[in-house]
């Protein structure tokens, strides 16, 4: 008896799929004539097009059909094709979703081996950047859907917002890096599940000020903010996310009250490195009095460690760390040290690791408009918005919107020009450019 030959089956249901896709293609077409005949067209021929689909390469023949000078493909329009392009966006779709989980090089393997599609680098690289353009298209079309909906839209109403927000860095080459401004809001965990935050939103981007804008934007829209809510911060205190880089950002968005913490870990991290290589003892006994609160026993400490370095060098380095952790400290308390008991945060750190995982180590190296890319369709994917990108009702919208010429070009900081809806020029009184005709 000859055994079950599973690839050959395989082959075999592929062809039988493909036949099936050939005969709805034909069907199609006969059944469209009629109406494009009725709505005034003409048919001006037919021409081949092949297409890589998520189920495999087709051939197939389309008719062509012209009112005036409008010239209609109804068949690529039923299958969503865009012009001249020898991909469906299903496939892009999938590649992308793969590209955020292996490098380049792994998707063309999975795909030959899975689907037996031969595809390059390239084309994973092509659906990447469409899916980064398309994410740039969806943040203009959020902007103008902001100023059109801010009125009616049933807001989120909470007593305690948590902000963190904190840098991931990926290399650019040997001897750079890039650094992506990495910001989380929620309102606390779920009480059956710890490490699932209730209303958690996002924002990724190279540039610190662009992603806080896109934060304050989603706060202002999505929370009531009433006097009496709080705004819990959390961050490394570094470079764009230290405690009055919080308060200027707080203040645009909330009346009620502000309460900072420098992130516990990053606290430990910072001792670690500065006070460990001069003495262990030092150490751990610096990390004993911030537990205890004692901020003169912490600077003894330090004192004691300061006359113990030799150079110059090591010296002024330390003593910028001393000033830093002195005149903080009081960021260094715990939620409970300030009698606010269990507090939801110091969720930074794994909230990093789904883009880590992608994209440090292994020898990647990364453009920035790439590594905004891969971080923000990693985003996406993970908050279950990925394929809204791709096939969201809004695509169709922004066409409509670019059409009827809803934006107007007006002159940013930078003196470069760039498309702002009218509805925002309105209401953050921006000066509209003139346009040349």
């Amino acid at each position: 008896m000859t055994a079950f030959n599973e690839l050959d089956f395989k082959r075999k249901l592929r062809e039988n799929n493909q036949q099936f896709f050939l005969k709805m293609v034909a069907s199609y077409e006969k059944t469209i004539a009629a109406s494009m005949r009725a709505q005034g067209f003409k048919r001006i021929n037919q021409k081949e097009r092949t297409v890589t689909f998520s189920f495999g390469t087709m051939t197939f023949s389309r008719s062509r059909w012209k009112k005036g000078d409008i010239i209609r493909v109804p068949l690529d329009e039923k299958l969503g094709l865009i012009p001249r392009q020898r991909f469906s966006q299903e496939f892009l779709y999938l590649v992308t979703i793969l590209a955020s989980f292996m490098p380049y090089r792994k998707v063309v393997e999975v795909f030959d081996l899975l689907q037996d599609i031969g595809i390059s680098k390239n084309v994973v690289h092509r659906a990447v950047s469409e899916a980064g353009n398309l994410i740039k298209q969806k943040e203009e079309y959020d902007s103008w859907a902001l100023s059109e909906s801010i009125e009616r839209k049933e807001k989120i109403k909470t007593d305690i917002i948590y902000i963190e927000g904190d840098g991931v860095w990926v290399r650019k080459s040997e001897r750079s890096s890039i650094e992506l401004s990495h910001f989380v809001v929620h309102t606390g965990s779920d009480s059956s599940c710890r490490k699932k935050l209730q209303n958690k939103f996002e924002v990724i981007n190279s540039k610190v000020k662009k992603a806080k804008n896109t934060l304050l934007d989603y706060i202002t829209t999505n929370f009531e903010l009433a006097p009496g809510t709080t705004i819990i911060t959390n961050s490394d205190g570094g470079k764009g996310y230290t405690p009055s880089s919080f308060r200027e950002f707080v203040k645009f968005c909330s009346k009620g009250e502000h309460i900072h913490f420098w992130d516990p870990y990053h606290v430990s991290e910072c001792i670690k490195k500065n006070l460990t290589p001069i003495s262990c003892d030092l150490a751990d006994a610096a990390v004993k009095k911030i537990r205890k609160r004692d901020r003169t026993g912490l600077k003894v400490i330090l004192d004691t460690a300061e006359s113990l370095l030799e150079t110059d060098a090591k010296i002024e380095s330390f003593q910028a760390f001393k000033k830093r952790i002195i005149n903080d400290f009081s960021y260094t308390a715990s939620p409970k040290d300030r009698g606010l008991g269990d507090l939801t945060i110091g969720v930074m750190e794994s909230q990093h690791r789904k883009m880590t995982y992608r994209m440090k180590k292994r020898g990647m190296y990364w453009s920035e408009e790439g590594a905004v890319a891969m971080a923000q369709i990693i985003l996406l994917y993970y908050s279950g918005d990925l394929r809204d990108i791709f096939f969201g009702s809004w695509r169709k919208e922004y066409k409509k919107i670019k059409k009827l010429d809803h934006f107007d070009l007006v002159r940013g900081e930078n003196k470069s020009e760039h498309l702002i809806p009218r509805a925002r020029i309105a209401r953050d009184g921006l000066t509209p450019m003139i346009r040349k005709l």
